[in-house]
């Protein structure tokens, strides 16, 4: 017969036992609940993140597809403007640039909760759009004319001589080669970034050696206005330690142009891109024709296009004058942002201080005064000069670069793309012949 107090030892012995046990299961049941949690706050916020990438990338999509809209647009917009600008400026418009001002103009798509912000000032109510309402994203757009820039590419109407001599003049004005002295003679009179001197005419010369078809050497001669062949043109590429060749072909980005003999880190900072987070400040394009808008270009885009041709010009030759140009410009764009020229000539007659009271030069006299210091001296263009400036010049846009970054919660996606309406462009088959209103996608990259 067992005795109680074996029993009741026994029976205390179990309790225990399963108090462990409980325990053991609880601690297990602890880590099961707290792994589920962690498992499943990873896949909310994986889910959340994807959520919103997808909501910027579809958003930046719709910014560049309208932004294509509104430059389809641009000719009914021009004619409604009409009226005004001629009474303004006394002649008729060029085209508008309606792509710099896209962000603005659309920002009920981009952003709707911005705009019903501005409901009161503006006075336009949104709310009863169809089809527009709070996407929980915005873009921004930036989009800016490739012509406004210096091309360093094959140009595409330029060929032979035409073109090599076309991009090495402008580019050698863009360096101030043509300056004495010249505020970026110090970054000729160092080592590149491959323990070499390079000059002005080294670089223009390599750079037109990368995209031309020949593998003979491109010599630059910026006194005669002239480029010649002789020699072979990998000799500085393949004393390298990393050797390479010159690509005989259009550069395909403008990273690409890091390859070329010269090209450092400071001197694509000066000449190629500054920042790029913000493009439509750079100088320089590999999708430009060859000819620049004086409406868009940059002041000092402007000066390299017109001392390649008036290279004897006080306005090309003293880094003063061209200081005040530069100067002037700015200034000017700052107060009116309008395009003030109908074709080259409206510009060629701005640089020469000529045209009627509703010109830029003697308006801008008759605000500063007659002897103003902060008006550049005129310049002289001959005939010869006139017939040869006058097909670089052009008012109207055909390449556009249109970057939208969408954002949407912490996601931010940027999409790149450059944009082909030239009507002489032929779109490969199904569409051959035809130039869709869209425009044809040169460039196109999600970042």
């Amino acid at each position: 017969m067992v005795e109680r107090g074996e029993r009741d030892g026994a029976t205390g012995r179990e309790r225990g036992v399963a108090l462990v046990m409980a325990m053991v299961a609880l601690a297990i049941l602890a880590v099961m609940l707290a792994d589920m949690q962690q498992s499943t706050a990873a896949a909310f916020v994986v889910a959340s993140s994807e959520r919103d990438q997808l909501r910027a990338e579809y958003m930046a999509r719709s910014g560049v597809n309208l932004t294509r809209m509104l430059v389809a647009q641009e000719p009914m917009i021009r004619t409604a403007v009409a009226p005004m600008y001629q009474m303004l400026i006394g002649r008729p418009p060029p085209q508008l640039p309606v792509w710099s001002f896209a962000s603005d103009l659309l920002q009920p798509f981009c952003n709707y909760q911005g705009a019903q912000g501005m409901a009161g000032d503006t006075g336009m109510d949104f709310s009863g759009a169809e089809g527009i309402g709070d996407t929980n994203a915005t873009c921004q757009i930036t989009a800016f004319a490739e012509n406004s820039r210096i091309n360093l590419n094959d140009p595409l109407f330029f060929d032979g001589d035409r073109a090599r001599t076309s991009v090495a003049m402008q580019f050698f004005a863009l360096q101030g080669g043509y300056q004495s002295p010249s505020p970026f003679d110090p970054l000729f009179e160092q080592l590149d970034a491959d323990g070499q001197m390079s000059t002005r005419q080294d670089i223009v010369s390599a750079l037109i050696d990368w995209w031309d078809y020949d593998t003979e050497r491109t010599n630059f001669d910026p006194g005669a206005a002239t480029v010649t062949v002789g020699g072979a043109e990998d000799d500085i590429y393949q004393r390298l330690d990393d050797s390479y060749r010159a690509k005989n072909a259009p550069f395909d980005s403008l990273e690409e142009i890091r390859l070329v003999r010269g090209v450092g880190d400071d001197f694509w900072a000066t000449f190629i891109e500054e920042d790029r987070e913000h493009p439509e400040n750079r100088l320089v394009t590999i999708y430009g024709s060859g000819s620049v808008n004086p409406n868009e270009a940059p002041p000092q885009v402007l000066l390299a296009r017109v001392c390649s041709v008036l290279t004897d010009q006080s306005l090309c030759t003293d880094p003063t004058e061209a200081a005040k140009f530069i100067q002037l410009f700015q200034t000017v764009r700052g107060i009116a942002p309008i395009p003030f020229f109908s074709s080259g000539g409206d510009f060629m007659t701005f640089l020469e201080g000529g045209g009627g009271a509703q010109d830029l030069y003697p308006m801008l006299r008759g605000f500063l005064g007659e002897s103003s210091p902060l008006l550049f001296r005129p310049v002289t263009i001959t005939p010869q000069q006139r017939q040869v400036l006058d097909p670089l010049l052009v008012t109207g846009a055909k390449i556009l670069s249109i970057n939208v970054t969408g954002q949407s919660g912490r996601a931010t996606v940027t999409l790149r793309s450059v944009m082909n309406f030239h009507e002489r462009w032929t779109p490969p088959p199904p569409n051959a012949g035809v130039m869709p209103g869209l425009g044809i996608f040169y460039y196109y990259r999600v970042e």
